[in-house]
């Protein structure tokens, strides 16, 4: 959009003197549009103890202790956290050296992670690092995994199931492995 300032201020001449370009400023979209960080541990601050926040937390210096977020906690690139984390999502981007316990994780490029998680939902780019254990649903969740080892002892016990590599038939189920 241009505006004319010569006219707007009662430029006699005929000619304009001024004119200037106005633009819209554009907003980039953030790590999550519908909450601010309100909370901020800047760059070369260093914080001992547990940190507690109600609203979004960034931090960019370093955290020895555990952090609470009942929203969201952003691990900047220069962010270092020792302890624990427990918020409904954390993003990490740094480094993170203890157990996350999260709705949403994700482990950016740049993030590194030594601990385990527990999370519903969990996101990893390329180059992110984690060394770890990882829980995936409630404690009650049942899991889709079956222990070979733990069945086979149940039934060789139980007597319900043999198992034989011959061909003859008999008249219980065989369990045949290729």
């Amino acid at each position: 959009m241009k505006l004319n300032l010569n006219n707007m201020f009662g430029n006699k001449s005929k000619e304009p003197l001024f004119t200037e370009e106005v633009r819209t400023p554009v907003r980039t979209a953030s790590h999550n549009s519908n909450e601010k960080v309100l909370t901020l541990i800047s760059e070369g601050c260093k914080f001992d103890g547990n940190l507690s926040s109600p609203s979004t937390t960034k931090i960019d210096g370093h955290i020895v202790g555990n952090l609470r977020g009942e929203s969201g906690i952003i691990i900047g690139e220069k962010g270092i956290v020792e302890g624990n984390v427990n918020a409904v999502e954390v993003i990490v981007y740094g480094t993170v050296k203890g157990n996350i316990k999260a709705h949403k994780l994700e482990l950016k490029k740049t993030g590194s992670l030594s601990g385990d998680i527990t999370v519903e939902e969990l996101v990893t780019e390329s180059g992110s690092r984690f060394n770890g254990a990882s829980k995936m649903g409630d404690d009650n969740s049942k899991s889709n995994i079956i222990d070979m080892k733990t069945e086979m002892k149940k039934a060789e016990n139980e007597n319900d199931i043999e198992i034989h590599s011959d061909g003859k038939s008999k008249d219980k189920p065989v369990l045949k492995f290729h």
